[in-house]
């Protein structure tokens, strides 16, 4: 009784499925890629089905990827107001109402005044002096983790690395990337200079976080590598099963849907991909480098972005690109076919 109302729902989630793919510009790329598959498969010789959706490994909850930072203690900030110290007034934004529910970014830049506070403060008493300086000792220790939070814990964050944002755009380009460069190299530069307790602009910290929310790229990256390396594996494999046999007029047919898909519009979209990754890649893993130690999450989600790293998401990807490349010239040659570009 209720399987042809079961059948129903999956023709018409199938049908929309359809639909958003078509309509929606995030998903342009799976369009141009089942296409691909589509024709190929107009040939007696292939039979190529669909690629399953094997997500990535998703962005952490912040539960799992924020760093838990010590506290100041109370007692002792009251003891350093009476002495007129600025640390009181530093502290005292912390334990405001507002500063008790302060955003990740601003509590990085707390941390960094309040090391400041510490330690340009003449304290007579060397008891107290001795402990105000493992309090800045262990500030300072802590000094990653607090800028790995305001990186890595925000909404901007969770933007950045969110896979529901699709592909990147088909016509994507190095020139729309300049702005995320930018902010991802002051970035690195506040990251790689903590110990020395950098002067941070708080509008150009928190805009810079902005301009990562906004471009979503990371996880648009991270979706498109993996969509591209599923596809591009499946036809492989079926490539590779084709024998000598193949030569002739179905050669040809298969040459031109080799041609007039992957070489005129997958490759130049992967091109366009790789001269970003490129560029925008090695500031990332900086991010993630010196916000070490990061969660063992965000360390597992974070590897994905290696580029040298054996199982990254990075390096499934270029494999997957070599063996396709490889099976198909493999297959030209057995049938004495010269094709430029793979």
């Amino acid at each position: 009784m209720l399987i042809k109302p079961f059948c129903s729902n999956i023709l018409l989630l199938a049908i929309i499925l359809v639909v958003v793919s078509g309509c929606d510009t995030r998903f342009k790329a799976e369009t141009v890629l089942s296409e691909y598959i589509a024709d190929l498969n107009r040939s007696q010789s292939l039979s190529v089905s669909s690629p399953a959706i094997v997500m990535p490994k998703s962005f952490p909850s912040p539960r799992y990827r924020q760093q838990t930072l010590s506290q100041f203690d109370i007692g002792l900030l009251d003891f350093l107001s009476l002495q007129k110290c600025d640390v009181g007034a530093v502290a005292g934004r912390k334990n405001s109402i507002l500063g008790k529910v302060m955003p990740d970014s601003q509590r990085f830049l707390y941390e960094l005044d309040i090391i400041r506070a510490i330690e340009s403060c003449d304290i007579k008493n060397d008891s107290l002096s001795e402990e105000l300086h493992q309090v800045a000792q262990t500030k300072r220790l802590e000094l990653p983790k607090a800028f790995g939070n305001a990186v890595f814990n925000g909404a901007e964050s969770d933007a950045f690395f969110s896979l529901s944002n699709g592909y990147l755009p088909l016509n994507y380009s190095t020139a729309e990337q300049q702005e995320l460069l930018n902010s991802l190299n002051r970035l690195v530069v506040i990251g790689g200079n903590l110990q020395s307790l950098p002067i941070v602009d708080a509008g150009t910290f928190e805009d810079d976080l902005k301009v990562l929310m906004d471009s979503e790229y990371a996880g648009r990256l991270l979706y498109s590598l993996a969509r591209i390396r599923e596809y591009l594996d499946l036809v492989a494999k079926n490539v590779q099963a084709l024998n000598g046999g193949v030569c002739g007029a179905p050669m040809t047919f298969l040459q031109q849907q080799f041609e007039a898909h992957y070489v005129k519009k997958i490759q130049p979209y992967m091109g366009r991909i790789n001269r970003g990754a490129y560029q925008v890649l090695p500031l990332l893993n900086q991010l993630f480098e010196v916000s070490q130690p990061l969660s063992s999450d965000m360390t597992v989600f974070s590897r994905q972005f290696s580029l040298q790293q054996q199982g990254s998401e990075w390096q499934h990807y270029q494999l997957a690109s070599q063996y396709h490349a490889k099976e198909w010239s493999a297959l030209f040659e057995r049938c004495s076919i010269s094709v430029r570009d793979l």
